[in-house]
Order: C-alpha cells, then sequence, then structure tokens
C-alpha cells in the first residue's frame, strides 16, 4: 500500500501509552498505521522526525471567535494558532437570540475562512435557550454550554449579555444531565460580589492593577465554583470550570471529586500560570478573571503535577490594545493568542519545572477531547483517528514578536520572553497547515466544523 505522508521515525507522545519511536502512515485525512520499522513503507511525500516529539494536534477548548469584520479573526487566529500547534479549536458563542437562526450562516462563513477545524459552545441565559438544547445537540452537534456566572448591570449591559440567573442554571443542569455526553462550562464568579466591590472602588476613584482584583476577588470564583458544584451534585451534571485562577477553587473541586457526587473537570490559562498581581505590566494585564497571587499561581502548577487540572485553554480573543489613559474600568481586557499554549507549556513546564511531555498532550488534546466528545477522532495518534500533527522541537528557542504570533492582535503577555520548544510542522486533517512557523498560502479555508454529537 502506497501512502500520501510519512511522518517518519519520530518520538510518538501517545497520551494513553507514553513515548514511542515510531513512523506514522497518513492516507487522505487519516492515520493509516503506526510502524515501528519503516525501510519498506512507500509514500508520495515522506517527513524526517528522527530527534523530534511528534504530539498529537492541541485541541483549543477556550476561543472568542467571530468578533472581528466578517469573522475574519476565524482565518487569522486559526492560523495563528496553528504555528503553536492548534489543530482545533472550541470557539464560545454568545447571542440573546435563538441560535437556531444564526448559526448556519456563521458556520459556512466561519468554515470558508478557517485554517484548522472547531466547533461550537453555546452560551445559555434564558429559558428559551434550555429548551432549545435538544435542537442545538441534534441539528449542529453542540454538546458543551456555557454558564457566565460573572455579571450583573452595567457590565452586563456592555458585553451584550442577559443576567444569568440561578433558576435557568439549575433547570438546564438537570435537562442536560438526561441528555447523554454533554457538559455544562462555568465561568464561576460571584456577581453580586463583583458589583458590589466595583461600585465601591469606582466610587471611591480608584483604579489599577491590584484594585481590579480587589473588585473581583478570590472569594468570588470560590462561592461561584461552590454553588455551580451544589447544583452539579444534585442533577449530575457534568461541570467543566473555565479559567479557573485560584487555589480555594482547585480544593473545593477536590473535595467534590473525594465524595465522588458529579463529574467535575478543570481547566485553567497560560497566563495565570506564568503571572501574578505583582508582575509588573500594570493595567495592560486585566484579565477575567484577575491574575491572583504567587500562591494561586504556585497552586496552579501542582494541581497540573497531581492531574488535579484537565485542560489547558486559551481564553484567545482578538483586539488591539487601548490606549494607555484607558483606565482599568473602562479597559478591555488584553488579548490572548493561541500561538504561545504550547511553547510556554515547554519551555515553562517542561523545561522549568519537569512536566513530562505525556502530560502536556494530556492536557492540551487528550483531556479535552475526550471532554468535549471529540475523542477519538482527536486528541490522540492512533490508526483511525485525523491526521492532526505536531513535529515539535522541544530544544528551539524563539523570541515572542508580533512576527512569530502573526495574530491580529498587537499585544501578547509574553511579548519578549524567550521560549524554548516550537513546533516546526502543524499537520490539519493530512493538511500542511504550517512549516518552520510560516503559514503555508493555501490553508484559508481548509478548516472543518465538527459536530460532536455521535463521536
Amino acid at each position: 500500500m502506497a501512502f500520501d505522508l510519512l511522518v517518519k521515525d519520530g518520538l510518538l507522545v501517545i497520551p494513553e501509552a507514553g513515548i514511542h519511536k515510531a513512523t506514522l502512515a497518513i492516507k487522505g485525512e487519516k492515520i493509516v498505521g503506526i510502524f515501528e520499522n519503516a525501510d519498506c513503507l512507500e509514500a508520495e511525500k515522506v517527513v524526517q522526525a528522527e530527534g523530534h516529539y511528534v504530539m498529537p494536534g492541541i485541541v483549543q477548548p477556550h476561543a472568542h471567535l467571530g468578533r472581528l469584520e466578517k469573522l475574519e479573526d476565524y482565518a487569522s487566529e486559526t492560523a495563528s494558532a496553528a504555528i503553536g500547534g492548534v489543530t482545533t479549536t472550541l470557539i464560545f458563542h454568545r447571542d440573546t437570540g435563538d441560535y437556531d437562526l444564526q448559526l448556519p450562516e456563521v458556520i459556512r462563513t466561519a468554515a470558508r475562512k478557517a485554517y484548522t477545524d472547531f466547533s461550537l459552545h453555546l452560551q445559555v441565559m434564558s429559558d428559551r435557550h434550555v429548551e432549545k438544547i435538544p435542537l442545538y445537540l441534534e441539528k449542529y452537534g453542540i454538546s458543551s454550554y456555557k454558564f457566565n456566572m460573572g455579571y450583573r448591570g452595567r457590565e452586563s449591559v456592555k458585553k451584550g449579555i442577559i443576567e444569568l440567573n440561578d433558576g435557568v442554571m439549575l433547570a438546564a443542569f438537570s435537562n442536560l444531565s438526561k441528555m447523554g455526553k454533554v457538559v455544562a462550562c462555568i465561568h464561576a464568579e460571584n456577581s453580586e460580589i463583583n458589583a458590589y466591590n466595583t461600585a465601591k472602588h469606582r466610587q471611591a476613584g480608584h483604579s489599577g492593577l491590584s484594585t481590579w482584583l480587589e473588585a473581583r476577588p478570590s472569594i468570588s470564583e470560590a462561592e461561584g465554583i461552590h454553588r455551580a458544584l451544589y447544583f452539579g451534585g444534585l442533577t449530575r451534571c457534568p461541570l467543566y470550570f473555565a479559567h479557573m485562577t485560584t487555589r480555594a477553587g482547585l480544593e473545593l473541586i477536590r473535595e467534590h471529586r473525594r465524595q465522588g457526587l458529579s463529574p467535575v473537570y478543570i481547566e485553567t490559562c497560560p497566563q495565570y500560570l506564568t503571572h501574578d498581581i505583582d508582575c509588573g505590566l500594570g493595567e495592560t494585564a486585566k484579565f477575567i478573571p484577575p491574575l491572583r497571587t504567587s500562591a494561586d499561581r504556585e497552586a496552579l502548577w501542582q494541581g497540573l503535577v497531581h492531574e488535579d487540572i484537565d485542560a489547558i485553554g486559551v481564553d484567545q480573543i482578538t483586539r488591539k490594545m487601548d490606549p494607555a489613559d484607558v483606565g482599568i474600568w473602562e479597559r478591555s481586557t488584553a488579548p490572548r493568542e493561541s500561538a504561545t499554549l504550547l511553547p510556554v507549556l515547554i519551555s515553562e513546564g517542561h523545561h522549568r519545572r519537569g512536566l513530562s511531555l505525556e502530560s502536556i498532550a494530556r492536557l492540551t488534546s487528550y483531556n479535552p477531547a475526550r471532554i468535549f466528545n471529540l475523542y477519538p477522532k482527536k486528541g490522540t495518534l492512533s490508526v483511525g483517528s485525523d491526521a492532526d500533527i505536531v513535529l515539535v522541537d522541544i530544544h528551539q528557542e524563539k523570541k515572542v514578536t508580533p512576527d512569530i504570533i502573526r495574530s491580529a492582535s498587537d499585544y501578547s503577555v509574553y511579548d519578549g520572553w524567550v521560549l524554548k520548544g516550537w513546533p516546526v510542522l502543524t499537520l490539519c486533517r493530512g493538511k500542511t497547515i504550517i512549516q518552520e512557523g510560516r503559514i503555508v498560502a493555501d490553508g484559508r479555508g481548509w478548516g472543518a466544523y465538527i459536530s460532536r454529537k455521535d463521536n
């Protein structure tokens, strides 16, 4: 049998099986063979991978795309993400109206632009959304639904969202628990604590990054987690806590798991692993949730080491930075890019802290694929899986610059950092998207929308 492509003699990082030297054989869009000896194999093209690690394409579970005119960030940001080895992106989609009226056109337009595969989470804000979840699952294969607990009053109006109330959330959890492979994605904060503190500090004229943390303190996240866990335990609805930042929240979830009350998954983000309130970046380091203390940051690293944290998301968003004279209350959050996700984990996790490459592959590919009903199509290197493959040079060093990231954004909290460990080749369903940091010109529109109903 002649293959389309061989990725030859690389060190395969297979989350379920460890690291093994072998050759991947690709036919069409799939991995069709794994061979220890590739001497007799024939293919139209051969990639020599000896001395490099071959990892499954990253499943980036947390992005906010569709914010640029004509959904152009589906093009710019999936291409940028592929520089960092991302081959599938899960995108949060939000609207106060009926999603069924808009999703067909959103999916068609996005697929014409995306360089890599994508799927959607939908934000639930009303009884109407709750009632239509079975339709969204059946018709579009959307098996994950967001519940944003953090906004009230002027913040909700500014973001164009309906304030989430506990009744809607509890009703939705009850419905989701009966629907099989679905999960509720939680933005856990106490909106009343946030609103009270924000009003108090704004009235007093306070500003600065430390004030931002005081307005959305650790107890706000912890209480939101506690409340969602209680509802999850009552209904047995699987919960996925997005962008978790606190040691207190981690302990609450550990206790919930010890009691075996309901399935719970934890995501954190790179910025919460590498930056804290004393990072020195000032108001340009505004995030939601805020950067926390160094103790919280260290607790998150320990959560990775002990496998309490299941996934790394980016909370990816594309924007230009606000002028320096915009205060903390009106300033937008800093842009976040996916291109640096894997380099940060290899550089700061593997090289500095000894986090294994198998652990990194679990956090970035295997676990999110399983949680969001993409496995084994995505998230692993196995026969029958999509040929989503990342060839990584774990010793390559690059300084982070806009030219390296190639995002439509103009800022990264990693600007100027030298990160050690970069992809040199990214394949999505067997197609070369990135080679030596360069975007392949004909990759636009290769990305496909993925239904997650029957995987």
